[in-house]
């Protein structure tokens, strides 16, 4: 992999966002300023615009990549050979723990997937599609399998997300995450079985 040289912009680029991203874990997008972050990056204010138009611009390119994080590890768990069901359990699962696992990594890291911040919703609302997606596919596979029982893949995708909402920001950050995963067991055996096809009724 190369590297960018020394004072390169893609290098300034990195340190702005690294810099914001220290910054934001701490005190949250509102109380985070570009001047703020230009110091943090130990450079000039102006040079911070260079990179980037704004702080939203920044914030929202940080939030994107904690959004894809999250979304490549659910893309793991739909792609692992597993029945359906245990696929789709897979996928909430690596939802809850990418996004409890950002919750431990500073005081307002959470900001960075749920907060007011204009940057932040822009980037959720796309991972929100996202996930639909995944589990409409995943449904629709799992349907012609004969493993699944959706004859609306579209509408079981967006019930499963609907019964699964408690379980992702920000609800998620609520409870202790010893007690989010005993009830995300729990939904996973009366959601899930109510999905599970049936054989022929006798």
């Amino acid at each position: 992999m190369e590297h960018a040289p020394p004072g390169s912009a893609s290098e300034r680029r990195q340190r702005i966002l690294e810099a914001t991203e220290r910054l934001l874990r701490r005190y949250g997008p509102a109380k985070t300023t570009v001047a703020d972050i230009a110091r943090e990056a130990e450079i000039a204010v102006g040079a911070v615009y260079l990179e980037f138009s704004s702080k939203d611009d920044i914030v929202e390119e940080l939030s994107q990549g904690q959004h894809r994080a999250v979304m490549a590890a659910m893309r793991a768990a739909a792609a692992q050979d597993l029945p359906f069901c245990d696929r789709l359990r897979a996928v909430f699962d690596a939802r809850a723990r990418g996004f409890l696992e950002l919750a431990g990594s500073g005081e307002h890291a959470c900001d960075l997937v749920h907060c007011q911040s204009r940057a932040v919703k822009a980037a959720h609302a796309r991972f929100l599609d996202e996930e639909r997606a995944l589990l409409r596919d995943l449904i629709e596979r799992g349907a012609r399998a004969g493993e699944l029982d959706a004859a609306d893949p579209e509408l079981a995708a967006r019930a499963l997300l609907r019964a699964y909402a408690s379980f992702s920001p920000p609800w998620l950050f609520q409870s202790p995450r010893e007690e989010v995963e005993a009830v995300l067991s729990a939904v996973h055996r009366i959601v899930l079985h109510g999905l599970a096809a049936r054989g022929p009724s006798r």
